[in-house]
């Protein structure tokens, strides 16, 4: 287990902390159908169009249908974010082709870095697009929620889930609801709803405030406003709502999503709907 400890200390504003922090991978998100007995794949360029609007195109209804039956998969590739501060970290390290074929160490020889050198791996969520490529990083700290990896269990089976967390180095759980500071300027934050363990990282840089949400927002159009998945149900968009409030709460002046480009958000984002009774 690592020296992490609990940091629950607001969202006072940006600090002179040191940290840079770059993405490492810009995201992307290819779809494809079984057409006859061929694979055929569709790609649109706004992310926004290459999710829900998608499915949208190709008559999908969540009310009628299951994602994995709809013959619309997903090869997504997320957001991959390097701090480097007291820590060398890497939030999100990404599929498993993006490990296997060798553009993880491209984007890490950018900056005059090796797998070797990244101490720290976070991990928003266990989904193969944020998580598969964490095998990258033999004897690295992982930090994920709490509970998550006993839901990655769930997802994809004791014997894969295990795989994973056996070649890290140790693992340490954001506490649901609360928060773990990562070094200096840098926290993760619990931000339950796309996955029950969800968190978001807050990296303070010399003269910005950063929140790397993962799928708490996957686009702008989320943490801006509030349009999220049509796949979710009414509890997870509950908690979607009151997580992006709390990464709100923190006035990011900057913030990076799990599959659109960073923003700079607006002013006041729109607020969680209101109920009706």
């Amino acid at each position: 287990m690592s020296n992490l400890s609990d940091q629950a200390d607001g969202a006072e504003g940006a600090t002179n902390a040191v940290n840079k922090v770059d993405v490492l991978v810009q995201p992307v998100v290819l779809r494809f159908a079984l057409v006859g007995d061929e694979i055929a794949y569709f790609f649109a360029g706004h992310a926004d169009a290459q999710l829900d609007a998608m499915e949208r195109h190709f008559g999908i209804d969540p009310a009628e249908q299951m994602l994995f039956d709809a013959n619309l998969g997903f090869l997504p590739v997320s957001t991959t974010v390097l701090i480097r501060g007291e820590r060398t970290i890497v939030v999100d390290p990404g599929n498993h082709h993006v490990g296997f074929y060798g553009q993880l160490g491209v984007a890490l020889r950018r900056f005059g870095l090796t797998t070797g050198d990244v101490d720290l791996v976070v991990c928003t969520h266990c989904h193969h697009d944020h998580m598969a490529s964490v095998f990258r990083f033999p004897g690295a700290e992982l930090v994920l929620g709490e509970g998550e990896a006993e839901f990655s269990k769930v997802l994809y089976g004791p014997e894969e889930a295990g795989a994973r967390l056996a070649v890290v180095g140790g693992l340490t759980e954001v506490p649901l609801g609360g928060e773990l500071q990562l070094c200096a300027g840098v926290r993760a934050v619990s931000t339950p709803g796309h996955t029950p363990g969800h968190i978001s990282v807050v990296a303070d840089t010399a003269t910005e405030r950063i929140v790397i949400t993962g799928d708490a927002a996957m686009t702008r159009s989320e943490y801006d406003g509030r349009a999220f998945s049509h796949w979710y149900t009414e509890e997870q968009l509950r908690e979607l709502n009151a997580s992006v409030d709390r990464l709100a709460a923190f006035s990011p002046t900057l913030v990076m999503p799990g599959h659109d480009r960073a923003f700079a958000p607006d002013p006041v984002p729109a607020s969680a709907p209101e109920e009706v009774s």
